[in-house]
């Protein structure tokens, strides 16, 4: 293996990771597995969707709106009784009553949930039962400001007695907050990203066991160097992984635009690019130690054995997520959150919350590159030392010492 690797050119290190990135391309692409994996996972996303969908259909995402009619004078107050409605986040339709006898009538009837009469400053109103109160308090309101200009007073002052009082909530101590958005989308992130390196990872190694176990890799290391296989490997199955998570995510999208029951919140360019970033950045640091470890042994059942002290580390960082989600600018969480292993995890759902700072995001991307680097450099080395020997697990440091 030493005499044909030294007859490998060094320009032609780019094209046999592409190469072995082809293969394995073409190779899972034309696989059952990813057929039924992709076909499985669109039924969950869309489907629970749709399901959603249908569990709450006939239900209304609104209440219905107000119907009011005035009459006479008081249809002075209909665009402030609107605004203020509007304000107060009650939805109300407005028409005008021939007299306040009709008025009445039309409430009894069920037409109207409230009949106005008499002038803009001294109104009278019928209502129905059940009429929701912010619509009486608009109403108040636009009364008070049509008496207030009746006094004289002009339009800016009107407006500043009439404006509302600010008011800054704070947190009680020994209370819990509930889970706003920024949360929300913190653990979304954190989780996608921990689910899609976990189950490529684990492609990654039982791809390697696979080929040592059917002796290919003899073969394919006769034309490659080690560090070129596992190279084109990580990069395949990230490919291949990247195209299925996109497929799931616009069968989502999709039905969650003929439900109108997703909500997907406004995300910037630089945004989206931080999380690839950080999906690549943790695909590549968790599938070279996959690849790595994987080597020393020879068969599929033991893959779960070999890969558990990587699995065991990357939990770790996964269940932290939970722990600093109530405090993301926490001390701890800030320092895990720039070190790798912990970076991809922790500093997507930082990033997600609004709590990561320039500075610190770039140094933790920092640091993951340099330890990406550091650990393909261990992968290879023990791909090389380990790949070509089959039979019993090849002891980790006699693999890193050659």
């Amino acid at each position: 293996m030493t005499s044909s690797q030294t007859d490998h050119p060094a320009s032609a290190g780019p094209r046999n990771v592409l190469l072995v990135a082809r293969r394995e391309i073409l190779a899972r692409l034309r696989s059952r597995v990813f057929a039924v994996g992709t076909v499985v996972m669109v039924l969950l996303v869309a489907g629970g969707i749709l399901a959603a969908s249908y569990l709450h259909a006939g239900t209304a995402s609104q209440p219905p709106a107000v119907h009011v009619g005035f009459t006479g004078g008081s249809q002075a107050l209909a665009p402030s009784f609107r605004s203020v409605a509007a304000a107060l986040g009650e939805t109300v339709t407005v028409s005008a009553v021939p007299d306040a006898g009709t008025g009445r009538a039309q409430v009894r009837a069920g037409t109207l949930d409230l009949a106005v009469s008499g002038s803009a400053t001294a109104p009278t109103a019928v209502a129905a039962e059940g009429l929701p109160a912010m619509a009486e308090i608009a109403l108040d309101a636009a009364a008070q400001d049509a008496r207030l200009a009746a006094a004289g007073l002009p339009p800016a002052a009107i407006a500043s007695v009439m404006a509302g009082v600010p008011v800054e909530h704070i947190q009680p101590a020994g209370t819990s907050s509930p889970v706003d958005q920024s949360v929300f989308a913190g653990l979304v992130v954190a989780i996608l990203l921990f689910v899609s390196i976990e189950m490529y990872g684990i492609q990654v190694a039982q791809g390697v066991v696979e080929e040592k176990a059917t002796r290919i890799m003899e073969i394919l290391l006769a034309t490659v160097r080690p560090a070129e296989l596992l190279g084109g490997k990580i990069v395949g199955i990230g490919l291949v992984g990247l195209l299925q998570l996109a497929i799931v995510a616009a069968s989502g999208l999709l039905a969650g635009s003929l439900t109108h029951r997703l909500s997907i919140p406004a995300l910037g360019v630089v945004e989206v690019a931080t999380y690839l970033t950080w999906f690549l950045l943790g695909f590549l640091l968790y599938a070279a130690a996959y690849a790595s470890v994987a080597a020393l042994v020879s068969r599929q059942e033991e893959v779960q054995g070999a890969t558990a002290p990587v699995t065991v580390v990357f939990a770790g960082c996964y269940i932290a997520m939970f722990f600093a989600l109530s405090d993301p600018s926490g001390t701890w969480v800030t320092v895990l959150s720039i070190l790798p292993p912990a970076a991809p995890i922790l500093m997507s759902m930082r990033i997600a919350e609004g709590a990561a700072v320039p500075w610190q995001v770039g140094l933790a991307m920092a640091l993951t590159v340099i330890t990406i680097a550091g650990v393909v450099v261990l992968a290879g080395r023990i791909y090389a030392h380990s790949a070509m020997r089959s039979g019993t697990r090849v002891p980790f440091l006699q693999a890193v010492r050659g």
